[in-house]
């Protein structure tokens, strides 16, 4: 079976594709440069020059495959504009479609760092008044849902705080607050947190449901929760600083409001019983504490000799707008 990754170079896409290669498949990535092409030649993934801005080419090459995994990071607007333009060139086929959402539509603000009681399995209610970017981004996941109705067996999968390789979005920002104020920050109490994910996990995720899904359904992909004065408790640990309470204004001029508001200043917490059912998907890693403190982001810091400047896995040390639009 031949399958075909757009974002294959990204972060959660890299180990994806090489998820997909490791159980048989046969897998191409999206190159949008020779940089690129050379990255997944060296990971094993054929690479296929093209590009987010260029969906009529993209279009004619997604058709010659399988299985289309979208995971690229991209402003949520132009996202669904790549995907109902995708979508419309495999209405009628049988080809199976996984779109990577996230757990940010499910975000309840928490400026002060407060922990709340709501969670959310895939089906359930959010009786909320919705953040600013939740309308876009669910509208997109309801044309890959409603897709399924033509036949394509289209998908969404919705991780929230993706960790592991090093990797992630919020986590990498707490250690670039060290280096910046000398301290390892967090917003207010620190209790509010999002649900966690290893990527390694989430890959899985994306092969069970290729292998087994039900078309037009909605996968969640969630192992635990850890709140984010933890998360900086464990990354001070490794830095060997202090950790810091910041106000929300304080976050603000340090991270950025959108950054904030979308990644730090909230509480997303989910569960996943519809994943763990219909794929019987029981994920590896669970302790992303421990991952700070002993694994990958230890190693990645003791590597760049203490530095923070490097990028991390896909996501540089200052939030872009793909970051802050992203999972």
């Amino acid at each position: 079976m031949n399958v075909f990754v757009i974002g294959a170079t990204g972060y959660a896409g890299t180990v994806i594709a090489d998820t997909f290669k490791a159980r048989g498949y046969n897998v191409d990535g999206m190159a949008r440069s020779a940089s690129s092409a050379e990255k997944l030649r060296a990971a094993g993934i054929k690479p296929i020059l093209s590009s987010l801005e260029n969906l009529t080419a993209l279009c004619n090459i997604i058709r010659k495959y399988d299985v289309i995994v979208f995971c690229p990071m991209l402003t949520f607007e132009f996202e669904q504009e790549a995907v109902k333009t995708l979508l419309s060139a495999l209405t009628g086929t049988d080809k199976t479609f996984l779109f990577m959402s996230g757990s940010g539509v499910l975000s309840l603000p928490s400026r002060d760092g407060t922990w709340n009681e709501h969670s959310f399995a895939e089906e359930d209610p959010f009786p909320f008044a919705p953040t600013f970017n939740r309308e876009v981004r669910l509208s997109t996941e309801n044309l890959v849902r409603t897709a399924a109705q033509s036949g394509l067996r289209a998908m969404v999968i919705r991780p929230p705080l993706i960790f592991g390789h090093a990797g992630s979005i919020q986590i990498p920002q707490l250690f670039e607050s060290a280096r910046k104020t000398g301290q390892v920050c967090y917003l207010g109490h620190g209790l509010n947190l999002y649900s966690n994910v290893h990527v390694e996990d989430v890959a899985e995720v994306f092969c069970l449901a290729a292998e087994k899904g039900t078309p037009g359904a909605l996968y969640h992909a969630v192992a635990g929760e850890t709140n984010f004065r933890t998360i900086a408790e464990a990354i001070a640990s490794v830095i060997g600083c202090e950790t810091r309470s910041l106000s929300y204004q304080e976050a603000c001029d340090l991270w950025g409001a959108s950054w904030v508001d979308l990644g730090l200043a909230v509480n997303s917490r989910c569960r996943a019983p519809r994943t763990r059912q219909d794929l019987g998907w029981i994920p590896k890693h669970l302790d992303v504490v421990d991952d700070i403190r002993n694994g990958s982001y230890r190693q990645a810091y003791n590597a760049n000799a203490g530095g923070l400047s490097y990028e991390w896995k896909g996501h540089s040390s200052t939030p872009t707008a793909e970051a802050v639009n992203g999972r």
